[in-house]
């Protein structure tokens, strides 16, 4: 339905990530999330494309399987986990944000087409 890529900020704190089987508490973790649009594909999905911590580091998306052991691989692994799991109530809260966002954009798109169709309409009358 719609070609441009699409993102938006989601802003989490006290985030708890899993470690050793267990969510961890001793751990909170703020900070601000890039969910971005899956594709045409997967229609109204999203993944974790960055992070940025409320300290100022930013993390990146993994892209090659071989940085397993890097630290802030796995950091950004287990962040955007909690995030992208629909299960989990930051998960469902990044959802209906990106849901909410995402109609808003697609609204906004349309009436920016609309709009383009008009002038061209008058411009082809004048």
């Amino acid at each position: 339905m719609h070609n441009a890529a699409f993102s938006c900020e989601y802003s989490f704190d006290e985030l708890q990530i899993r470690l050793c089987d267990r969510w961890e508490t001793g751990l909170l973790l703020y900070g601000h999330a890039e969910l971005t649009s899956a594709g045409a594909d997967y229609e109204d999905e999203f993944y974790v494309s960055a992070i940025r911590l409320d300290g100022g580091a930013r993390l990146a998306r993994p892209n090659t399987p071989n940085i397993a052991s890097n630290f802030e691989a796995e950091l950004f692994r287990r962040i955007a986990a909690v995030i992208e799991d629909e299960k989990t109530p930051p998960g469902r809260h990044a959802a209906e944000l990106f849901a909410g966002e995402l109609e808003q954009f697609r609204k906004a798109d349309c009436d920016q087409a609309y709009k383009i169709r008009q002038e061209r309409t008058v411009a082809a009358f004048a």
